[in-house]
């Protein structure tokens, strides 16, 4: 991590796929030969520093080195920090977000073929091979963000897995820290630290993303991150851990995707800030959304509250919902509970309707 206060170059802020890095929403796990696999123990000496021509070389699996040399010669610039902007430039042109393309490994040559990328670790495949094709020596470091740490030593592997992965990269005789994904240089960068920006702590780092294991081999990823931080101390965390919003504006959303992204697009276009979209993990997120405003979404019979909140959360009952979707499209409707938040649930019949009703969404009506 930076020592003292790190001084940033913001190259190019982007926030298309940022949300999709920072919180893995639940998925059934994948059914790979990673399962029979023995898993490698995270380690943090794996990268000879003293070498950086070593990490410029593409690793055998990561794809057609042809394939990506060909690409990487229309990218490459005077300096790093312009190809890096070539790079990221490229990678916006040539993919789009999915999110049910960040369960599964795909090498740089199939997420090209895809045109698609699940998020932070697919991101980090894509610029890295394109960063060394370009001559710049390039690492892959995963990180958790110490809250995820925290709620996971508390609770157990229970909710979203919330982490990042990050690039060091050589340039101008010394290596520095990339958030490839955001476009943001850490310089003042300390390579041992293991306290890295944004609250995460690395773990692991190598010069393969393939064998380092990055969150698309989901489980085997979950399997090894949840083996190392059951050992982990968190009392070596920096900080004071997470602390609750109680400006009774901030909005917390349950609802699975593309809802929430339609509800956090409306809200954030409304000058409210969403702190968490999510639909596992209620018994820790829903005591944060204490005195703020909660939107919960119902897409035809899917509710993505449990049963078990109903009565403590939804300003109308499940069976009222289901009635009034058999006359009309779409609708909402709100609550405010005794501690103060502010309840409001979006139904639709379809994806269409409730996408129509997120757009006439007003927050403010609840205040």
């Amino acid at each position: 991590m930076c020592q003292g206060t790190c001084k940033t170059v913001a190259l190019l802020v982007i926030c298309a796929s940022l949300w999709s890095c920072a919180q893995l929403h639940s998925r059934p796990e994948v059914g790979t030969s990673d399962r029979q696999q023995v898993i490698r123990e995270p380690r943090f000496d794996r990268i000879d520093y003293s070498n950086p021509r070593a990490y410029v070389r593409l690793p055998a699996g990561i794809g057609n080195a042809k394939h990506i040399g060909t690409i990487a010669a229309q990218l490459k610039r005077q300096t790093p920090e312009t190809s890096f902007r070539a790079i990221h430039q490229w990678m916006s042109k040539n993919l789009r977000y999915d999110p049910n393309a960040a369960y599964h490994w795909r090498n740089f040559d199939r997420i090209i073929d895809d045109g698609t990328l699940g998020g932070c670790a697919d991101h980090s495949i894509v610029f890295g091979a394109l960063s060394r094709a370009c001559g710049i020596p390039t690492v892959w470091v995963k990180t958790m963000d110490y809250d995820w740490i925290r709620n996971f030593k508390r609770h157990g592997p229970i909710g979203s897995w919330r982490g990042h992965v990050f690039l060091e990269v050589y340039i101008r005789d010394g290596w520095v820290l990339l958030d490839a994904q955001g476009m943001i240089l850490y310089e003042d960068y300390d390579r041992s630290s293991r306290f890295f920006p944004g609250g995460r702590y690395a773990y692991d780092k190598g010069g393969d993303p393939h064998e380092l294991i990055l969150s698309v081999r989901w489980a085997v990823w979950k399997k090894q991150t949840a083996d190392y931080f059951a050992r982990f101390d968190v009392s070596s965390l920096p900080g004071f851990g997470r602390g609750r919003d109680i400006s009774g504006r901030g909005i917390y959303i349950v609802a699975d995707s593309p809802v929430w992204r339609w509800v956090q697009k409306a809200c954030t276009s409304q000058g409210y800030r969403v702190r968490k979209s999510f639909n596992t993990g209620f018994d820790t997120y829903l005591p944060e959304a204490r005195g703020n405003i909660l939107i919960v979404a119902c897409v035809r019979d899917r509710l993505v509250l449990p049963a078990k909140y109903h009565d403590e959360y939804l300003p109308i009952a499940e069976k009222e919902i289901k009635a009034r979707l058999k006359t009309e499209n779409h609708g909402i409707a709100r609550r405010r509970l005794d501690d103060g938040t502010r309840v409001i649930i979006i139904f639709g019949r379809d994806n269409e309707s409730i996408h129509r009703a997120v757009k006439v969404l007003s927050v403010e009506e609840t205040e």
